[in-house]
């Protein structure tokens, strides 16, 4: 058999090198464009809309985003599972084939996915092809067979990570080279493998492999269920699967991820946190943010932004930027679906964040219509029959709601309604949470806009995770809308800088430009492009003016002006790919105590002095205080000025790390030692970990102390 097939590969041949999309399946609908209710979002993307069909972007940590930021990839849940790509520079949707686990290289535009040909072979042998298509050229190669479960690839491109599931015996560790038709290597040593295992670094040469722990799970660890939530082993591996290191817990960490340049190891299920990638274990786990997140996700390939859910896996969607150390709320998801009161199963409705190349967008997925669905919240104690909520806009004058404050959700009725209360409650409807909490501050959807609307179920059949756990053929829960998928706009793109270099103007790229297609160039505020200016583009300048330029991603969001730059007469701008050397977004300043500026060696020799790192659009972003001569103080600042992490040094070395809001209130620190360990973290007024050389020895929440003893821990209640 080739390594190449034939009608997939002839339609993305037509589609991308011809320039018009042929599409195999019709498209899903081009994206619709809203502001969310809540939250700091700009706008919000619905890329597909159909309650009918699960649309999903991969697992949390698993990039749905293209290197290049112009595509996402997803699975369409149809009859069979559909491996799509969604290219937003032409709103198009295609489907690419019949498969799943669609995967992108770490910096190419190449699509991995697994595709079952039954006819092949068994389930676990031949008949799973593991497919590469290079979108750039529409070329599809099969590179392997038997890997039914595909991670990413390595640092460099040149092996596709995955997961055998032999019939017999444990799963097993493996890594194809990109080539076509290459047999799967197994990876040497016990990896301890299993679903969300194998996390490969994607910019340095390093796997970390998950030992669950689960018991349940034959392949793990003995003696590890004792550790707090099933907190989890890691071990440390090179690209040849040696070098295994002892198993290094993270307290109550679950869900993980690398950041986008590689730089931590994070951890989710509760602050931001991360262990530095080059440091020998056992090493400190630093608090990233003064915010938390469960399903923790790199936000751009920088390292600067991260992102991430709470609420168990359903929102809100949140990022972080760590220049500053703030994170703050994007929008609210709503994503949930509401299940019998003995069971609940997040996995359909984790909203999945993703963060794009340059950090300026989200993808993540939503069970609930986001654009036209109400949804409100629970402003006072709730007593009798009657909810107060801020509004009651956009709901029915009677009809039922969604709480989703109990284990697998409460469906509850209401009567009437007023402009700021919902009453005459019937509670617990269809066997769902009974009598669950409704809080202060909790949100109700309406269960109308959460379920499939009858017309639309004739000749449908609910899905098997539905089936499973309802059951109930006839109870309405059975119909819950499957999730879309939509993106969140965080930010602009990054703003280029126009400068003089000798007889010509260059177009310096901005900061992130990962996503960047093109720039548009304006004349005293009049654009003078009909298409962006390509990187690597020359251009005539048509005269005297004042100049400015955008840069434009392949999606069409474009960024604030660059600085002005004044032109005499006509002059050639060239649009450069990338920084040049002897150029730098930011500059040092140095003060005196008493404001004045000074030099580095004045400073030095100052018994006070202040040195600012100064970004050239965001102005002052990092403030020291020398004293005298040796950093004291460091404040990390927000876009507003305000200081978020704060760090205190002694004779140099750092002691403690803080992180306050930007309404002034401390929200974290850490202690270090002499050797530079942190010995002590606190998070709140609740939760603190203790650690001896950053092995954890104890940690303690409002109520319950754990208590390391040999290599088991021990759980006490607080008295």
């Amino acid at each position: 058999m080739n390594a190449t097939t034939s009608h997939p590969r002839c339609l993305w041949a037509i589609a991308l090198l011809v320039g018009c999309w042929t599409l195999s399946s019709p498209v899903l609908g081009a994206r619709e464009r809203f502001v969310a209710r809540e939250g700091a979002a700009i706008e919000v993307w619905r890329i597909t809309n159909d309650p009918t069909v699960r649309d999903h972007a991969n697992y949390h940590n698993t990039q749905c985003w293209s290197p290049d930021g112009r595509y996402l990839c997803f699975t369409h849940d149809a009859a069979s599972d559909e491996v799509h790509l969604y290219d937003l520079q032409r709103d198009r949707d295609v489907r690419v084939d019949l498969g799943g686990n669609p995967r992108w290289a770490n910096r190419r535009n190449w699509l991995f996915y697994t595709r079952r040909r039954p006819e092949d072979g068994p389930r676990h042998g031949k008949g799973t092809h593991v497919m590469w298509l290079d979108v750039a050229t529409g070329k599809q190669t099969r590179i392997g067979y038997g890997v039914r479960q595909l991670k990413e690839t390595d640092c460099g491109d040149r092996w596709l990570y995955g997961i055998q599931s032999p019939e017999e015996g444990k799963p097993r560790g493996v890594r194809i080279p990109i080539r076509a038709d290459s047999d799967a290597e197994i990876l040497p040593g016990d990896w301890g493998v299993g679903y969300n295992s194998l996390n490969i670094n994607p910019l340095h040469p390093l796997i970390v492999s998950r030992d669950h722990g689960y018991p349940q799970y034959y392949y793990a660890t003995p003696d590890t269920r004792d550790i707090p939530f099933v907190a989890r082993h890691f071990f440390d591996h090179d690209l040849a699967g040696g070098s295994q290191t002892k198993p290094f817990p993270i307290m109550e960490g679950s869900h993980f991820s690398w950041s986008g340049d590689g730089s931590y190891f994070m951890a989710g299920n509760g602050p931001m946190r991360g262990r530095k990638w080059d440091e020998p274990l056992p090493s400190n786990i630093h608090f990233l943010a003064n915010t938390g997140a469960g399903d923790i996700c790199p936000c751009g390939f920088s390292g600067r932004w991260i992102c991430g859910s709470t609420g168990g896996g359903r929102g809100p969607l949140r990022v972080a930027d760590l220049r500053s150390g703030e994170g703050w709320v994007v929008t609210r998801t709503y994503s949930f679906l509401c299940f019998p009161s003995d069971r609940d199963l997040s996995g359909p409705y984790d909203i999945d964040a993703k963060g794009s190349p340059d950090g300026t967008k989200i993808a993540f997925i939503s069970t609930y219509d986001l654009k036209d669905g109400p949804a409100t919240v629970i402003t006072a104690e709730v007593t009798g029959d009657r909810i107060p909520v801020q509004s009651t806009e956009g709901f029915p004058e009677s009809g039922r709601l969604v709480n989703t404050s109990g284990f697998g959700g409460e469906v509850l009725a209401y009567a009437r309604k007023t402009p700021t209360s919902f009453e005459g409650l019937t509670r617990a409807l269809y066997g769902t949470a009974r009598e669950a909490a409704l809080r202060v501050g909790g949100t109700l959807t309406s269960f109308e806009a959460a379920v499939i609307p009858k017309e639309q179920r004739e000749g449908l059949t609910p899905p098997s995770y539905m089936r499973n756990i309802v059951k109930d053929i006839d109870s309405p829960l059975m119909w819950q809308r499957a999730s879309d998928l939509y993106v969140a706009v965080v930010r602009l793109p990054d703003p280029p800088h126009m400068r003089r270099a000798g007889a010509r103007i260059e177009l310096i790229p901005g900061e992130n430009h990962w996503e960047t297609y093109g720039y548009h160039i304006y004349r005293d505020g009049i654009r003078i492009t009909d298409t962006p200016a390509r990187p690597g583009a020359t251009m005539e300048l048509p005269g005297e003016g004042k100049y400015t330029a955008r840069a434009v991603e392949w999606s069409g969001l474009e960024s604030r002006d660059s600085l002005p730059l004044t032109v005499k007469g006509a002059v050639q701008l060239h649009v450069l790919s990338d920084k040049p050397a002897d150029f730098e977004w930011t500059h040092d300043r140095y003060l005196s105590s008493d404001g004045k500026e000074i030099t580095e060696q004045a400073a030095k020799g100052a018994p006070q002095a202040t040195r600012e790192i100064v970004h050239l659009h965001d102005g002052v972003i990092h403030r020291e205080r020398w004293q005298p001569g040796q950093i004291v103080r460091r404040h990390d600042l927000n876009l507003e000025g305000k200081a978020i992490r704060r760090l205190f040094y002694e004779d140099g070395r750092l002691t403690r790390r803080e992180y306050w809001d930007r309404e002034g209130n401390q929200v974290s620190s850490e202690l270090f030692d002499a050797d530079g360990y942190i010995t002590e973290s606190l998070w709140g007024e609740t939760r603190r970990w203790h650690y001896r050389r950053a092995v954890p020895i104890r940690y303690e929440t409002d109520s319950t102390v754990y208590v390391k003893q040999g290599e088991r821990w021990v759980a006490k209640t607080k008295e």
